[in-house]
């Protein structure tokens, strides 16, 4: 073999192997970064939302002296969002999701945020206000904590949510993750099309999406209040500047966009699994 078809292969295969170097340390920051974002806890939490979506509606159906569906019809759909919404499975398709939908420049900036000392203080207060018991104390405290804020702190808090468009996020959100609870349900519903019961509510609470925006944007200036009232003023100031970095908001774009990815590949994989095994009409 020529010495010079040698060498371009020698080129070419210390190029393929830098490359695919560079797509396993990238996969290896984008998990690190979910992390320490809390995106890594986030996403493990929509097994337990399905879940628990499924049994107000079932309270809900009750209280209204409707049977919505048997112990054992409940039981073979919350296993089957067991395995559907398995928190590794998530876990695995988000950290895809994330560096498909994530540049490494941007990603590189934010983690530097995360790793700091403050950014790792500001996850862990978002964190520990997921735990059931603080969600429970915030319902009494936060309402107190907003009402007494001072200007300038409320200020910062308003700042953050339009960088973060809390309002708009959180209706996304709540609206992609009520429609995939009315997919499963439906899905064990005898003669009832699930697809177009999902698309039903999608369809009625898109058309409310003004005012759930503007409602959970107000409310997040609440929560804030509460998750933060252990940080100062300066802290507060130092965070919300982040956010308001392009970076930081790309981030949150492909972070938003990841969650629903990752929750529409779950509901579609809870949705082959059911209709494999279609329920019987008991009538």
């Amino acid at each position: 073999m020529p010495r010079v078809i040698r060498n371009c292969l020698t080129v070419a295969a210390l190029l393929a192997c830098c490359a695919a170097t560079t797509v396993l340390a990238q996969a290896r920051n984008i998990e690190e970064l979910t992390r320490k974002s809390g995106l890594w806890e986030q996403v493990a939490q929509m097994r337990v939302q399905m879940v628990g979506g499924v049994m107000e509606a079932r309270r809900q159906a009750t209280a209204a002296k409707q049977n919505l569906m048997d112990d054992a019809t409940f039981a073979r759909l919350a296993a089957a969002i067991d395995r559907s919404f398995a928190p590794e499975v998530l876990r695995e398709t988000m950290t895809l999701y994330m560096e498909e939908n994530l540049g490494p420049a941007d990603e590189t900036e934010v983690l530097r945020w995360l790793s700091s000392d403050l950014g790792q203080r500001f996850t862990r207060m978002e964190v520990q206000a997921g735990d059931i018991k603080e969600l429970q104390k915030a319902e009494t405290e936060a309402p107190k904590l907003r009402a007494a804020l001072s200007k300038a702190r409320l200020e910062k808090f308003q700042r953050l949510a339009s960088a973060l468009d809390a309002g708009n996020t959180t209706a996304t959100l709540t609206i992609n993750l009520t429609s995939a609870i009315i997919f499963g349900i439906a899905l064990v519903t005898p003669d009832t099309d699930a697809d177009l019961a999902a698309n039903e509510i999608r369809r009625r609470m898109e058309a409310q999406r003004p005012q759930m925006a503007k409602y959970f944007a107000d409310r997040a200036l609440q929560t804030y209040s509460f998750v933060y009232r252990n940080a100062s003023d300066a802290q507060v100031e130092t965070y919300v500047k982040f956010a308001e970095t392009p970076a930081a908001r790309r981030y949150h774009g492909a972070g938003i966009k990841s969650l629903d990815q990752t929750l529409s590949q779950a509901a579609n994989a809870l949705g082959q699994e059911l209709r494999a095994a279609p329920a019987k009409n008991p009538s």
